[in-house]
């Protein structure tokens, strides 16, 4: 299928529900990401960073909806980070404070070597782009997170 590598680009929030292929397909954990996660977080704040870091990874956006996460993934995220799964969980319940979202978010777009794109180098990457780029391609759709992954 055309595209399905891409297909949570640009959305910005999970969908209620997903399947254990997109579990496994497109919210993969790796071994890296876990011991990171692990090494960074207290055990009560893993989960929290773990699946700001595979929604960002997937998406291209930081996780802000505040709507209930979808049973599969809380169950993969504590599977791979032997953490207890939460039955029911939104980032209201994970997140009790802004800060502490604001962190996990700000560290998952450093682990990722994402960075936020100033106004000279959203010039610089139109300018990298191909003249006849079709309107699915400009700058203006692609997904901002308040950090992107663009390498100069």
């Amino acid at each position: 299928m055309p595209g399905l590598e891409f297909r949570y680009v640009g959305q910005d929030r999970l969908p209620t529900r997903l399947s254990e292929f997109d579990v496994e397909r497109y919210f993969a954990l790796t071994d890296s990401d876990v011991a990171a996660v692990n090494e960074r977080f207290r055990r009560d704040r893993r989960a929290g960073a773990a699946i700001q870091l595979i929604f960002l990874r997937a998406s291209g956006h930081t996780l802000d909806h505040v709507g209930t996460l979808p049973r599969q993934l809380l169950h993969y995220v504590g599977e791979r980070l032997g953490l207890p799964t939460p039955t029911i969980a939104s980032l209201r319940t994970l997140y009790q404070r802004y800060k502490t979202l604001y962190e996990h978010q700000a560290w998952t777009c450093e682990y990722l070597g994402m960075m936020s794109i100033s106004p000279s180098r959203w010039v610089e990457l139109k300018a990298r782009m191909p003249p006849n780029r079709s309107p699915s391609t400009s700058c203006s759709s692609m997904p901002i997170a308040g950090c992107m992954s663009i390498a100069f």
